[in-house]
């Protein structure tokens, strides 16, 4: 008569169910997480504010999750000085990417932004003499030319500057991936400081703001608490889950969706040359990251 089945098999069948689902529900976290992201876009452009009070009064509301998300993993807030870089990187990235917003196309912006995995490579390179492969070179000239393709299309000065900024926050972005790194670097804290950074850059421009109806109002709040501390807050437990790599992946989703939210609330549009610069950018990015996970 067969017997039952052994124990360590049950007790293996049951780990590798539910690394399984903790890896989808990972899965699930980051694309939430993308999700909220990728809301930036439409709520920047139809709040008729400065760039800088925008994201000072959204920070504000964006420090309530990531606190509690703190304080529910019993971690209290905290200073250290790879803290304070993160939050001054925090900083840099949030202020540079909304005014980019302002300056220029939406699409411009996220895509831009969206630079940041080469960005990594580049400065592993400088920083820390780690010689990229020969595909992350190649990555990083498809997308250079991408690039390219977004300034050939915004000739115009203040598209000019939209788009140096949103570079410069690809690059900010790249050295928070960098940074945390360090296992002193608490991403939650740097994120918390980097948001009251932002609150307390915005105190001179707030009187100068004359509307405030509830339509405003209301999207600040949601900038802050879904589009940006949500975000994340989702993205710091899917990445307890899965892999930098897969997240990058899951995350592609954010400047695709991005222009397409503007676009059919705003109307706001980009050039031929632009959508191809923006298949150039993603393409790399998503074909590199891909190709770095199946050889290691």
């Amino acid at each position: 008569m067969r017997g039952g089945p052994c124990a360590s098999c049950v007790w293996d069948d049951a780990y590798g169910m539910s690394a399984t689902i903790s890896h989808r529900r990972g899965l699930a976290y980051v694309l939430i997480s993308a999700v909220c992201f990728s809301l930036a876009g439409v709520l920047i452009k139809i709040i008729p504010w400065n760039p800088i009070s925008i994201n000072g009064a959204r920070c504000i509301f964006a420090i309530i999750p990531m606190y509690l998300y703190l304080r529910a993993t019993g971690r209290r807030f905290h200073v250290n000085k790879q803290i304070i870089g993160g939050a001054v990187l925090d900083f840099a990235m949030l202020e540079t990417f909304v005014i980019a917003n302002k300056l220029t196309t939406a699409a411009n912006a996220i895509v831009l932004q969206f630079t940041e995995p080469i960005w990594v490579i580049l400065l592993a390179w400088i920083i820390f003499r780690s010689r990229p492969r020969r595909s992350a070179v190649v990555a990083s000239f498809v997308v250079i030319a991408g690039i390219a393709c977004f300034f050939y299309d915004s000739l115009n000065a203040g598209g000019m500057l939209g788009n140096i900024l949103a570079i410069v926050s690809g690059v900010a972005y790249a050295g928070v991936f960098l940074l945390k790194e360090s296992p002193e670097c608490d991403f939650e804290c740097a994120a918390i400081l980097g948001f009251a950074a932002c609150f307390v850059a915005g105190i001179p421009f707030y009187p100068q703001e004359t509307l405030f109806t509830p339509e405003i109002l209301v999207t600040i709040v949601v900038l802050g608490v879904v589009q940006l501390g949500f975000a994340y807050f989702f993205l710091s437990k899917g990445l307890d889950v899965v892999s930098p790599v897969t997240a990058s992946l899951t995350s592609t989703i954010e400047p695709l969706l991005n222009p397409i939210l503007v676009a059919i609330v705003v109307g706001e549009t980009i050039g031929p040359i632009s959508i191809f610069g923006a298949v150039l950018v993603v393409g790399a990015a998503t074909a590199y990251n891909i190709y770095a996970a199946r050889t290691g």
